[in-house]
């Protein structure tokens, strides 16, 4: 008897050292969410947090977008073809954007409006380059480049050539890569999100939400990633809070989080490196919405090339103000009524 009482104590303390490890795990390994009366959590694999290594990539096509609003002032003579499109609102009037196809056969869709941290977009850096402005402009010697003051980043993009090369101007530090299971498919999606070097962590990490969340929600949030032409989530405009369990307080992450690894995730700039100037211009007049959050538009076509590249300048890299002051003419006529 008295061994029994001797052996007792450390009989309790291994019990609560046993319970506090069980909890430990179920808490760190298992689901935190067993002791959190607040948020949910979903297991996260393969996820990998490392320093950005700047990408860069030739240019195979260009395509450069002008968006009408309805009663816009278009060139006349032109042959217009109508279709729906679900990456348009009646508000993207007066947007110029950047299509262009990679050498690996990938997309890129860049608005040519101004610059961010951020992609997709063009860097801050493209603004003040004046080697660079002054290399483009030997290209397209009867450009008056005092009509395009205050639009320098749709002029230099429009005087890309292929075989130009995009490269990337990371603002941050790091990129963190990580899984999440989409529920319907029982398939791994792949997410990429940018900021600060996250911590190290020896256990694993989870998606954090609210545990009100509903199921068709979340689900919405999967979904998207197959469904949206954005490429990628953005956090920021989401009433439902999504961030990863590791994330602490004084790091700092931006809120969007990307289905690929694109390069226009980050912003870019341009080294002249093409000899060919070959070009496609597409003008697109919005001219109403339908009941699935899509835009009837007409659109036309133009393909350029050294054949008619004056015709390019007069055209398009000279008309470049008169597009976006009939633009704000036709933005001021929609909101007055």
């Amino acid at each position: 008897m008295k061994k029994l009482k001797k052996k007792l104590p450390l009989f309790l303390v291994a019990l609560g050292l046993f319970f506090f490890g069980l909890y430990q795990y179920l808490k760190n390994y298992v689901d935190p969410g067993l002791f959190d009366k607040d948020y949910q959590y979903t297991r996260v694999y393969n996820y990998k947090a490392e320093k950005i290594k700047p990408k860069k990539a030739k240019v195979k096509e260009i395509n450069l977008e002008f968006i009408y609003y309805k009663k816009s002032e278009v060139p006349q003579g032109l042959t217009w073809s109508e279709e729906t499109r679900s990456d348009l609102s009646l508000f993207n009037g007066g947007d110029v954007i950047l299509h262009a196809v990679l050498e690996d056969g990938s997309k890129i869709r860049i608005p040519l409006e101004k610059t961010s941290r951020m992609g997709p977009t063009f860097s801050r850096n493209l603004l003040y380059d004046k080697k660079l402005e002054k290399e483009m402009l030997r290209r397209f010697p009867n450009v008056i480049t005092e009509k395009n003051s205050g639009f320098k980043i749709a002029f230099l993009a429009g005087m890309m050539y292929v075989g130009d090369t995009l490269y990337q101007v990371p603002e941050i530090e790091a990129v963190t890569h990580f899984d999440l299971k989409n529920p319907k498919t029982a398939k791994l999606q792949t997410y990429y999100e940018y900021g600060n070097l996250p911590e190290k962590t020896n256990t694993p990490v989870f998606l954090k939400t609210k545990k009100d969340v509903s199921q068709v929600d979340m689900q919405s949030f999967y979904d998207d990633y197959h469904n949206s032409w954005k490429g990628y989530w953005d956090r920021g405009a989401d009433p439902i809070s999504k961030k990863l369990s590791n994330t602490y307080q004084y790091k700092f992450y931006y809120y969007t989080w990307y289905y690929s690894d694109s390069l226009s995730n980050l912003p870019i700039n341009i080294n002249p490196t093409g000899s060919e100037f070959k070009l496609t211009v597409t003008r697109t007049q919005l001219i109403k919405p339908d009941q699935n959050d899509r835009v009837k538009v007409r659109t036309t076509k133009m393909i350029y090339t050294e054949k008619n590249k004056e015709e390019y300048e007069k055209e398009v890299l000279n008309e470049l103000r008169n597009f976006y002051d009939a633009s704000e003419r036709a933005r001021e006529k929609m909101f007055r009524k």
